[in-house]
């Protein structure tokens, strides 16, 4: 009862912080990602093909949908390997919506690189992503407190997967150049794409 009141409060303030940004929604309600379009500020990043992504670059900001991943964690069997699973799932069957999206989406044209934070970045590799330390200690903090209270609340062990996984519950970025994304998860490319294991 506690979760889904948390989790109706939830939903009902991530509404309004849709409301006053510049997030957009892909296949709303099925695809976890949602897409930001922002001016970078950061260290340089350099993707495996080559692309750069400097400082006053425009990119592409990648985000969950946290409610769509707390609804799936509330859904999720407890076993311990089972969200885990379910979540990577969700994200391969999500990335061709991203490719989609990017190929109809007027501002793709002027950004060469995706980013993003998350948790998930265990053999993230493999699906064509690199992988980056959240430097700054006060950004990192906020971030790893905000993943790690939607387990506490959304997961039906919640309490449990934080003392055996809190060192494993750490963000981190992602990134990947659009050009590699279109390569693996365009449609033909997809059909043949390898998956986590």
């Amino acid at each position: 009862m506690i979760q889904q009141v948390i989790l109706f409060l939830w939903n009902i303030l991530d509404m309004i912080y849709y409301s006053f940004t510049r997030l957009n929604y892909i296949d709303k309600g099925k695809n976890i990602f949602r897409v930001a379009f922002k001016k970078y500020h950061g260290e340089e990043l350099l993707t495996p093909d080559g692309r750069s992504l400097k400082k006053g670059d425009r990119f592409a900001q990648l985000h969950l949908h946290n409610v769509q991943l707390a609804k799936l964690l509330r859904q999720t069997h407890p076993n311990q390997f089972a969200w885990a699973i379910t979540l990577k799932k969700q994200i391969l069957s999500s990335l061709p919506g991203l490719v989609a999206f990017f190929e109809e989406h007027p501002q793709a044209k002027d950004i060469e690189v995706i980013l993003g934070t998350t948790f998930l970045h265990k053999h993230i590799e493999r699906l064509g992503f690199s992988v980056a330390p959240i430097n700054n200690r006060w950004l990192r903090w906020l971030k790893t407190l905000r993943i790690q209270s939607i387990f506490l609340f959304c997961h039906p062990h919640g309490l449990t997967e934080l003392i055996n996984r809190k060192n494993l519950l750490i963000p981190k970025r992602i990134y990947i150049s659009l050009d590699q994304l279109y390569q693996l998860y365009g449609a033909k490319e997809h059909e043949t794409n390898t998956h986590l294991n």
